[in-house]
């Protein structure tokens, strides 16, 4: 019959050794009695039972760090280049709040000015950027202005068709 480390040898350098001899995550026992590791997880014998220890085990992550060091620096692209026309960013703002039905027609001359106005700072100070984006307002804002004028068409034809019945 083996000797545990709970029955009367001290534990190395302070440990506490389980004293079943079993390893608390994934319950298989210790070959020899000096063992610090779990011959089939690799968890420290000396360790309680932690939440994760049963998901750790079954990849054999036991004792191992999660930290992951990047050694190549890489330089950080920028995706959306930043546009500091706030001209365009306010005509971009005007045609959002257009698509707003019936009410959203208040804001469709508004986002042709601005936009308009947008599209000639571009061109002044083309260090801003911003004329994409102020040009796609002034034109999205033709569609919106079609289709808001098509509703209030239909908010008056509608009870019109209505009368009719």
């Amino acid at each position: 019959m083996k000797k545990r480390h709970g029955e009367g040898e001290m534990p190395i350098h302070g440990e506490k050794i389980a004293a079943s001899g079993r390893c608390s995550a994934c319950g298989a026992e210790a070959y020899r009695e000096s063992a610090k590791f779990c011959p089939v997880c690799g968890k420290f014998l000396c360790e309680d039972y932690q939440p994760l220890d049963n998901l750790r085990a079954s990849y054999r992550l036991q004792g191992k760090s999660f930290f992951i060091e990047n050694t190549k620096k890489e330089e950080i692209i920028n995706l959306f280049p930043k546009n500091e026309n706030s001209v365009s960013e306010t005509a971009w703002a005007c045609l959002v709040y257009s698509f707003v039905p019936y009410l959203g027609i208040l804001f469709v001359p508004l986002t042709f000015v601005v936009g308009s106005f947008g599209v000639i700072v571009s061109f002044h100070r083309p260090n801003l950027g911003g004329r994409k984006l102020a040009l796609v307002s002034v034109a999205l804002s033709f569609v919106v202005l079609i289709v808001q004028v098509f509703l209030w068409w239909l908010l008056y034809f509608i009870p019109e068709i209505g009368k009719q019945i």
